[in-house]
């Protein structure tokens, strides 16, 4: 393969990348202020909110377990972006609700762009490289995903009911709208020395 095209794969493994961190910093972002929006806006006691992460998690094992592994190879990128516009109306509707119709409507198409966006990002990263580049690949890709873990609440405590909750509550998903996934699932071979 000439340079020009292991350019082309490094990009799009890149951008695959960016989406990764994105997504997962804003997830946990989400994630982590979700125990104080409901707390502040709607006065959940703690068995409430740990009822809501019981919604929300079998809500994400019934989605992985009858949706996404259903889905057939080639068509992950088609979900991630599905999943990822439908992120930007559950970050919306969760900072945003009056009401617990919104905020449940919201936690429903959050928890699917939950159990959607990852798994598939995963599956057509580890399609990328030869087999003795996957363990490297995927090692960065979790690396990525660790970090923003790590960072999203960080910034989410940091605005602390500010800017940095309404960028991450209500501004994330379009971030996430006007990336361009890109379609290549492969790397080309090194050439050993």
């Amino acid at each position: 393969m000439t340079g020009f095209a292991c350019s082309l794969f490094l990009t799009d493994l890149r951008i695959l990348g960016l989406v990764y961190f994105l997504y997962l910093f804003l997830f946990s972002g989400l994630e982590y202020t979700l125990s104080f929006l409901v707390h502040q806006h709607f006065q959940f006691s703690s068995m409430q909110q740990g009822k809501m992460f019981f919604f929300i998690g079998i809500t994400m094992a019934l989605i992985q377990g009858g949706y996404t592994r259903q889905i057939k190879p080639g068509n992950e990128l088609k979900t991630v972006k599905r999943a990822i516009l439908l992120a930007i109306p559950a970050f919306l509707l969760i900072g945003w609700s009056g009401g617990m119709i919104h905020l449940s409507a919201g936690l429903l198409l959050y928890s699917f762009a939950a159990a959607a966006v990852v798994p598939c990002l995963s599956t057509v990263v580890s399609g990328y490289g030869s087999t003795s580049q996957k363990g490297a690949v995927m090692g960065i890709l979790r690396s990525l995903g660790a970090l923003a873990r790590a960072t999203g609440p960080i910034l989410s405590a940091a605005g602390n009911g500010g800017v940095c909750e309404a960028l991450v509550l209500g501004g994330g998903g379009s971030v996430t709208k006007h990336l361009d996934i890109p379609q290549r699932t492969c790397l080309p071979q090194v050439q050993q020395s």
